[in-house]
C-alpha cells in the first residue's frame, strides 16, 4: 500500500532536461544569497551536519551519534534546527520541552533528538542565527542539523552525509534533479563525508579529487530481533522508506504489508485508526521508525512498536580527530 507518494519530476529524463533553465535560476539565487549574506560568528563552535542531495540521507542518526561522542568527552552540546515539517513556523527560537511540545509542533527530527538527550538543549527557529545566539552562552558546541545552504552562520566544521546507494541521482540541480548544490561547490569547506548504505564509487572518486576524507556508517538495530522470522505490518513517513524496510528484512523480519507516507508526515486520527484496523484484521504488529513513532499521540503509542536505528563508523578515529576528541 502506498499513500500519497511524493512525485519527483526529475525522475523522467526528458522532463529533467526541460527543467534545466529553472535549475540555473535556482543556482543563481543561491549564489546571490551567499554573496550578499554576512555570516554570524558564534561564540560556540558550530558543527554543521548536512547533505547536498534532496531526500533522506541519514543525517539524524549521525547527529545523534556525534552528540553521544561529544557527551562522552564531557562537552556541553546544543542543537539548532529550523524544525522542518513542524505544523507551526517558529520565528522566535524555542527550546524544546518534550513534556510540553509535540513532534508536530516543533518537527519530528528535533523532537526525537530532544527526547533522547535530556541535558542537550534543542532549539527550533526559522532563523538559526537567533537560535545560535540563544544557546552560545550555555554550550561549548552547537550542532547545526542541516544548513549547508544557510549562510547566516559561520560553520567551524562541515560534515556531509551521502546515501551511497542512491548517490546523486541524475546529478542535476533542483528542480531538474535532486541536487541542492553542484557537487564541487556543495563540498567546499567540507572536512569529512560520511557514507550511509555503502560507499558510492563516483562520489568516492570526487572526494579523493577534492582531498576530502570519508568514512562509512553501518546501521544496526537491536529492536528488530524481537520480530525475527515473524510477520509484521511496517509503515514509514521518511525520505526513503525502503531503507527502513530493508533494515527489517536484514533482521529476518517478514513484512506482510508496508505503507508509505510522505516525508515528515503528520499522522491524523484517521491514519492511526486505519493502521489499527489493519493490524487487528491481520493479527499482526505495527512497526515503524522512531522518527514516525514520536508523532503518534501518547494515548495511541501502545498500539505501535518503534524500531530504533543505531550506527557504527568503520573508522571512528577520523571523526574523533576532526572533533578534537
Amino acid at each position: 500500500m502506498n499513500l500519497k507518494e511524493p512525485k519527483y519530476f526529475y525522475k523522467k529524463y526528458s522532463i529533467a532536461l526541460l527543467l534545466l533553465p529553472l535549475s540555473f535560476i535556482y543556482f543563481l539565487c543561491d549564489k546571490l544569497n551567499q554573496l550578499f549574506t554576512l555570516p554570524y560568528k558564534s561564540k560556540a563552535k558550530i558543527i554543521c551536519i548536512g547533505n547536498i542531495v534532496l531526500g533522506g540521507s541519514g543525517k539524524t542518526p549521525n547527529v545523534i551519534k556525534i552528540i553521544e561522542l561529544l557527551l562522552k568527552s564531557h562537552k556541553k552540546v546544543g542543537v539548532i534546527s529550523r524544525g522542518y515539517g513542524a505544523g507551526v513556523k517558529h520565528s522566535t527560537p524555542i527550546i524544546i520541552n518534550t513534556k510540553i511540545h509535540t513532534a508536530n509542533e516543533v518537527g519530528d527530527e528535533p523532537y526525537l533528538i530532544a527526547s533522547k538527550f535530556k541535558n542537550v538543549p534543542v532549539c527550533v527557529c526559522s532563523n538559526r542565527k537567533k537560535s545560535a545566539q540563544l544557546l552560545e552562552d550555555k554550550v561549548d558546541i552547537i550542532i547545526m542539523d542541516d544548513g549547508f545552504q544557510n549562510y547566516k552562520i559561520k560553520k567551524d566544521i562541515k560534515i556531509c552525509i551521502f546515501d551511497g546507494l542512491y548517490g546523486i541521482g541524475n546529478g542535476y540541480l533542483f528542480p531538474a534533479g535532486p541536487m541542492r548544490s553542484i557537487l564541487r561547490f556543495g563540498l567546499k569547506d567540507v572536512q569529512l563525508s560520511i557514507f550511509m548504505r555503502g560507499i558510492n564509487p563516483y562520489i568516492e572518486k570526487k572526494l579523493k579529487q577534492y582531498n576530502i576524507p570519508y568514512i562509512k556508517a553501518n546501521t544496526y538495530t537491536k529492536d528488530a530481533n524481537n520480530f525475527s522470522h515473524k510477520k509484521v505490518i511496517a509503515f514509514a513517513g521518511i525520505g526513503k522508506p525502503n531503507k527502513f524496510y530493508n533494515t527489517l528484512k536484514e533482521n529476518n523480519v517478514i513484512i506482510e504489508d508496508k505503507i508509505d507516507f510522505p516525508d515528515h508526515y503528520d499522522y491524523t486520527q484517521k491514519d492511526i485508526d486505519m493502521l489499527k484496523r489493519l493490524s487487528t484484521t491481520k493479527h499482526l504488529p505495527l512497526l515503524t521508525t522512531m522518527k514516525d513513532y514520536v508523532k503518534i499521540p501518547n494515548d495511541e503509542k501502545k498500539y505501535f512498536t518503534p524500531i530504533d536505528i543505531d550506527i557504527q563508523y568503520d573508522d571512528e578515529e577520523i571523526l574523533k580527530t576532526l572533533l578534537n576528541l
